[in-house]
């Protein structure tokens, strides 16, 4: 019984600790304070509230430094937030990575690893523009989802073909001495012969081929009805979308996306034919009736994490590029917002971490900054 309590115990604390992570972005801040009088102590100043000067600057370096990744209508909504000091509210905690107390220069200068709380950064935001009409207007409207993540499994690159052309020109001048006295005339004719080549070409690149391996799905449905959700909106899977259609006569239609969107299918690039979204267009307002107000369509590209030199955390890229549709029944989907491409970067402590990190922070930052532009 006490074996099981304990494994309990530990399995909360597991959950709890990924929770926590899962909410939290990280960002290295530096700080630095001129001494004045005071001097180094066990490799820190002498006076407490110096070193304690450094830290609230790298906290504000680390906190400036995540801002300024922000989209202009996040820009635009952060802004109008009513904190007089949003980096002590949002930043969690923070670990010291390095620090330098100079004798010589009379500074002391620390590095910081800041995690900040991006959900209730993100919940502020949106409570701080929920009073925009057009967002109001989005309570209870159905929305589509169909946002893809991928892992880039071959990208094959082709060497770059070179066009050279020449053009020889030929020319002939020819000469004529005459020379004439009172007894004979004598005419001498002499001539060149000339030829001249000019040289060109051009140079073309054919795009590289990727292709990818699909991600998971459903987890990145649920990331991003966790934006929707609170803003009153009702979200609707492409699978549930495809079981409905089936009812209507339609053929299956998700896979063949799925294909195109892996690079196994269809000539564009690992992308959707015009063709397949013009039929899923169609298929909501047929199934959806009124109904479905929204598509939210597009990719999420990552790859393997790597060591960050500056925190010494995995580190992990990944790509954006997101369109938002309205739906309507006459004139089918109109482009409303779109997000990308750009890349969105997070931390942890593992490869695992660290790529779940940044898909979350892709979905929820990609999401919030469509409606942000509603």
């Amino acid at each position: 019984m006490r074996k099981l309590v304990s494994l309990s115990l530990l399995f909360i604390a597991t959950f709890f600790s990924f929770n926590l992570l899962s909410q939290t972005v990280t960002e290295k801040g530096i700080g630095t304070v001129e001494l004045d009088r005071s001097t180094c102590r066990d490799g820190k100043p002498a006076d407490r509230n110096k070193q304690l000067d450094a830290i609230e600057k790298a906290k504000i370096s680390a906190w400036e430094k995540y801002t300024s990744t922000f989209t202009s209508e996040k820009i635009s909504t952060y802004e109008n937030l009513s904190s007089s000091s949003p980096h002590n509210e949002f930043i969690i905690d923070y670990v010291v990575l390095s620090s330098d107390c100079s004798k010589s220069d009379r500074t002391f200068t620390v590095v910081i690893r800041a995690n900040i709380n991006e959900a209730k950064l993100n919940s502020a935001l949106r409570s701080s523009s929920g009073s925009s009409q057009t967002q109001k207007n989005l309570q209870g409207q159905g929305i589509v989802v169909l946002v893809v993540p991928r892992k880039t499994t071959e990208a094959k690159s082709f060497d770059a073909r070179v066009t050279k052309q020449s053009m020889t020109k030929n020319s002939l001048e020819a000469d004529e001495l005459i020379v004439a006295d009172e007894n004979s005339t004598s005419i001498t004719e002499s001539s060149t012969q000339r030829q001249s080549v000019t040289t060109g070409g051009s140079t073309s690149s054919k795009a590289t081929q990727r292709t990818y391996e699909i991600g998971d799905i459903n987890d990145a449905n649920a990331q991003i009805n966790n934006v929707l959700a609170p803003l009153g909106m009702r979200t609707f899977n492409a699978a549930r979308l495809e079981s409905m259609a089936q009812r209507y006569g339609y053929e299956p239609f998700l896979n063949e996306v799925l294909n195109q969107f892996s690079g196994k299918a269809g000539d564009l690039g690992a992308n959707i034919s015009p063709q397949k979204q013009n039929e899923i267009i169609d298929i909501i307002i047929d199934v959806g009736q009124g109904r479905l107000n929204y598509f939210l369509l597009g990719t999420v590209d990552y790859s393997v994490p790597r060591d960050d030199p500056d925190t010494g955390a995995k580190k992990s890229d990944v790509l954006v590029n997101i369109q938002l549709f309205r739906i309507d029944d006459f004139f089918g989907a109109e482009s409303v917002a779109s997000v990308g491409p750009e890349i969105k970067s997070a931390f942890g402590e593992t490869d695992v971490l660290a790529q779940t990190a940044a898909l979350k922070k892709a979905f929820v930052e990609a999401t919030n900054s469509l409606i942000f532009k509603l």
